[in-house]
């Protein structure tokens, strides 16, 4: 009987009740129920085992369980195996400008999907030779005629090949007790699985099979089709919400989840992207602690477990590079001592990179014990990019730099676990387990059959290609989890809540071209022979089918959702299917609201009381620049000045970052004014000092840098006294240490100031003058800030020469060094030709930062550490602690702009 019905119209529950019935009446070994999937399988399974029966395990199975039970000794190619011979079959038999590309996985995947789907089709190279046309189309049949001919050499068949001699063992043998076969989940069958079929067919008493409606065509049409009716029965509210970035909508769908009442089990997640959301649901859900179980295999090639073993390879293979080699040794599954001291190598090899060799690593990492012991530990895989062994001895040898580089201790005591932490472990002792075989699979791999000596970067390049083929089993989870579902794997699901995320145009649905090698009308043309092949158009009405599965698995509250940017902040569109599916009421903005609030839960808004002592002995004194900081985000001042955290040293080609260039010119100019001698002399002995102080040798980069710091600086020299008049006749002092003590507060604590130059003449009026190495635009800029109050530094510099000295301020300028030499600043009564000031307004902007210094100091001392960021655009550019505080996390544009009435902008 075929059984086709709408989703939720209850095929899979008469199914279920079906085999419910056959427990009871101890009929099992007379039934059996087929499912497309593994998950699917261990599903229905706990849904039966939910009833109080005893269900045996094989009442429900796959259909390739099915096939492996009747087909035992056949050797099925798959994995590593079809991958490594489709390479070899690109390379001989593709044209030299195809051929050449053979290693690329991309090519080998397209060509894979096209030889799957003509076998899927019923048909081999031999049948589609005479289909031919275009050069392309011939250079694939090369390649299949010989991957199928190597096939042959090898013993090997396909799967499909396997399923039809399944089937055909199946019409000889029979089913053994089975006299009922139900099969559900499919939407729809291969020509071969069609074959298995009429055998099940032939052979079973009874035959169910259970279908969504509106498909284009049906296996076995002969027999009595049922139709069931739309379910009778209210539907979920549904309700969509727009977020601003896919992580912000992961966040929301967390926030919602916490603030329901069901069990977590009640919940599920339908993904239509896993590349796009999978990381994301691991991360926040697990620093916001949701238990979750995600319904799908991974694969073993992308597990950090595996991950880590491979760059210790390609750290041996290669010599021992050293930023490869620190990267891997920093990784908590490298057993190299204490955290503290493998953070500190960490630091200093990067320090000076480049460099390579494990005699390096050794001696940079000094006397500290446990990195010391185990990189003398590998000095015997030191010369293993020499060696050449047969892939067997490879394996051997893995297997014992395996058990010296990784270690998987327990990271918790088994009272105190956290469900993320216990679940890690688990999936790290089995992928574990799965590498060791994945080691021995790959020296059985037939191209190494005849123990040829190999290298062992061509070893790791095979054992790469099995860990990427290899599928990583999950390890079972509790059951009170929120449900992480692929689509595919969802059909079988109902639950009260569900979330369908991603809904963006060319997520869900995806966007598909016709292919390069036969296009939409080329399958037109082979469905006249008999060889079905999906076109673009039939692709995109199954996007509608799998839209339509997922809005169709809530029974109580189904919400939609849909970012309005991607991860990298480009705009996107929201998916044409929400137009298609069932009627939503549009949440908009307000879903938004609340995650402000969750966000700042990560960082309180001030410490707690006993902590606050402990803050202020921490900041006893302050800079210009901490206040800057505070004032920036208070989270960035506790990270970087109270708890004093400092991020990687930077990779050589970045080092001489703005600050190091800024400090080569400040020294410089100091020397200069001291000891009177050309300023390009000097400058090119600060330069030598700063390179051999930052590890770098001149390069060309370092040189070109030079000559353009070299001539900004002599022409500043040149034009200094023509262009700075309002220096004429005073006193000049140079880079001057000043403190500023904050009367207004009870411990008076004090700023200090290092001023790069203040002139004073007889009457005791200063004028602040600050160097900076930018452009005449930034310097524009920088002052236009100091007079709005955003900076307070010029005016700090002024108010600390007033209160130790008694000078009376007068003014403040800042000179631009970059490109030309540039001068902005403001003085009283426009002394020097700038910006005239009353005294009254210099008064004004005196009071204010002195205000603003106190009240950000006063912050600081009360413990103020939350994230709250003054401008966004510093977090993304410049600040080291966003992954830390997680500012991207809050929605404070979002909330901004709704305030304004306006949707947010990202």
């Amino acid at each position: 009987m075929l059984l086709i019905g709408p989703p939720c119209s209850g095929k899979t529950t008469r199914v279920l009740r079906a085999l419910e019935t056959a427990v009871r009446t101890d009929r099992c070994d007379e039934v059996v129920l087929l499912v497309p999937t593994a998950s699917m399988k261990h599903h229905l399974l706990n849904l039966l085992a939910r009833t109080g029966l005893m269900v045996p395990s094989k009442l429900v199975s796959t259909m390739a369980e099915l096939v492996r039970d009747f087909t035992p000794g056949v050797a099925e190619v798959g994995g590593a195996v079809a991958d490594r011979m489709l390479r070899a079959a690109i390379a001989l038999g593709a044209p030299s400008e195809t051929s050449s590309r053979a290693g690329l996985p991309g090519l080998r995947n397209q060509i894979a999907t096209l030889i799957s789907q003509f076998w899927a089709a019923g048909s081999d190279s031999f049948q589609i030779a005479s289909a031919m046309r275009t050069p392309q189309q011939r250079a694939f049949l090369e390649v299949f005629l010989r991957y199928e001919e190597q096939l042959r050499q090898e013993g090997l068949v396909h799967r499909n090949q396997r399923i039809a001699q399944a089937a055909a063992r199946i019409r000889t043998e029979g089913l053994g007790p089975v006299r009922t076969v139900y099969l559900d989940g499919f939407d729809h069958f291969t020509k071969p699985q069609e074959t298995l079929l009429d055998a099940l067919d032939e052979q079973a008493e009874d035959i169910l099979v259970a279908m969504p409606d509106s498909l284009p065509r049906y296996p076995l049409q002969r027999h009595e089709v049922q139709l069931l009716p739309e379910p009778n029965r209210d539907g979920p509210v549904v309700e969509t919400v727009q977020a601003q970035s896919p992580r912000a909508e992961v966040l929301e769908i967390a926030r919602r989840i916490l603030a329901s009442e069901r069990p977590l089990r009640e919940h599920g997640i339908v993904l239509r992207s896993n590349d796009q959301y999978e990381n994301l649901i691991r991360e926040v859900f697990a620093t916001l602690a949701i238990p979750f179980r995600l319904w799908d295999r991974g694969r073993l090639g992308d597990h950090g477990v595996a991950r880590h073993f491979v760059n210790w390879l390609r750290v041996v293979e290669r010599q021992f590079p050293a930023e490869r080699a620190i990267e891997a040794l920093a990784s908590p599954l490298t057993p190299a001592g204490s955290a503290d001291e493998v953070d500190a190598c960490d630091f200093q090899v990067r320090r000076r990179l480049p460099n390579e060799g494990l005699d390096f690593l050794r001696k940079a990492v000094g006397q500290r014990h446990g990195p010391k012991r185990f990189l003398d530990s590998l000095t015997p895989y030191k010369d293993w990019h020499r060696d050449r062994f047969a892939a067997e001895r490879w394996s051997q040898e893995c297997l014992d730099l395996l058990g010296q580089v990784q270690s998987l201790p327990v990271p918790f005591q088994p009272e105190g676990m956290s469900f993320a932490r216990s679940n890690e472990w688990r999936e790290a002792t089995q992928a574990q387990r799965a590498l060791r075989a994945a080691l021995a699979e790959t020296a059985r791999l037939p191209e190494f059959k005849d123990g040829q000596p190999l290298s062992l970067a061509e070893f790791t390049d095979a054992l790469e290609d099995v860990l990427r083929s290899t599928s990583l089993i999950r390890p079972g989870q509790p059951r009170e989890v929120v449900h992480i579902l692929p689509i595919l794997e969802a059909r079988q699901w109902a639950l009260p809540v569900v979330f369908v995320c991603g809904l963006v145009d060319g997520w869900f649905p995806r966007h598909f071209t016709e292919d390069a090698v036969f296009d939409d009308e080329d399958r037109r043309q082979l469905r006249g022979r008999g060889i079905e092949l999906r076109t673009t158009a039939e692709r995109a009405l199954e996007e509608r089918f799998l839209y339509r599965v997922a809005t169709t698995r809530a029974t109580q509250e189904l919400i939609l959702s849909y970012p309005l940017h991607d991860s990298m902040g480009k705009p996107v569109m929201k998916s044409s299917l929400l137009d298609s599916g069932p009627t939503p009421q549009e949440a908009g903005w307000s879903a938004l609201g609340d995650l402000r609030e969750s966000a700042a839960a990560s960082s309180s808004e001030s410490l707690p009381t006993n902590l606050r002592t402990v803050v202020a002995e921490c900041n006893q004194r302050f800079s210009v620049s901490g206040i800057s900081n505070f004032r920036q985000c208070p989270y960035l001042y506790f990270s970087g000045n109270t708890m004093r955290l400092r991020g990687r040293p930077l990779p050589p080609e970045r080092r001489l970052d703005a600050a190091e260039i800024g400090g080569i010119v400040h020294s410089t100019l100091l020397r200069w004014n001291q000891e009177k001698r050309a300023i390009g002399a000097i400058l090119n002995e600060e330069f030598r000092i700063a390179l051999k102080g930052l590890y770098l040798q001149e390069s060309f980069r370092t040189e070109q840098l030079r000559l353009a710091l070299g001539a900004d600086l002599v022409r500043f020299a040149r034009d200094q006294g023509a262009s700075m008049g309002v220096y004429e006749g005073n006193r000049a002092y140079f880079e001057d240490n000043r403190e500023y003590r904050i009367e207004e507060l009870d411990s008076h604590p004090v700023v200090q100031c290092r001023i790069d130059r203040y002139d004073m003449d007889e009457f005791q009026r200063c004028f602040v003058t600050d160097y900076k190495y930018a452009r005449p635009d930034r310097v524009k800029a920088l002052l236009r800030q100091h007079l709005k109050g955003e900076q307070l530094q010029l005016m700090i510099y002024l108010a600390a020469l007033e209160q130790g000295a008694r000078y009376a301020p007068t003014g403040m300028l800042l000179c631009g060094l970059r490109g030309k030499t540039s001068y902005a600043g403001v003085s009283v009564d426009g002394a020097g030709g700038l910006d005239a000031l009353t005294a009254d307004e210099m008064r004004d902007l005196l009071d204010t930062a002195k205000a603003q210094a106190a009240r950000a100091v006063g912050g600081i001392l009360e413990g103020a550490i939350a994230v709250r960021p003054r401008d966004r655009a510093f977090c993304k550019r410049i600040c080291e602690f966003g992954r830390v505080c997680r500012v991207d996390w809050t929605a404070a544009e979002a909330s901004d702009d709704l305030a304004k009435g306006s949707p947010p902008c990202g």
